[in-house]
């Protein structure tokens, strides 16, 4: 759907990337799934996911990664409300 996002789309890229991550989804290894307490976090990480940026983790040091068309990026988790 948005496969051929443009860089003069970086607005509606900077908000895909929030959806993938903003939230405290954890990833269940065994079952390769997104487990969410909320199903509205659960639906914007999807969607953000079918976009091609797809949450893919996050580390002891709150450090979360999201898959995007161009590689792997890496963001600091700096507070959670």
């Amino acid at each position: 759907m948005f496969a051929n996002l443009k860089n003069n789309d970086k607005d509606l890229i900077r908000t895909i990337i929030h959806l993938a991550v903003c939230h405290e989804i954890i990833i269940d290894e065994k079952k390769g799934s997104y487990n969410a307490a909320s199903p509205d976090e659960l639906a914007l990480v999807n969607a953000a996911k079918q976009f091609g940026y797809e949450f893919a983790g996050k580390d002891g040091d709150e450090i979360m990664t999201i898959k995007t068309p161009k590689g792997p990026h890496k963001y600091k988790l700096l507070n959670v409300c």
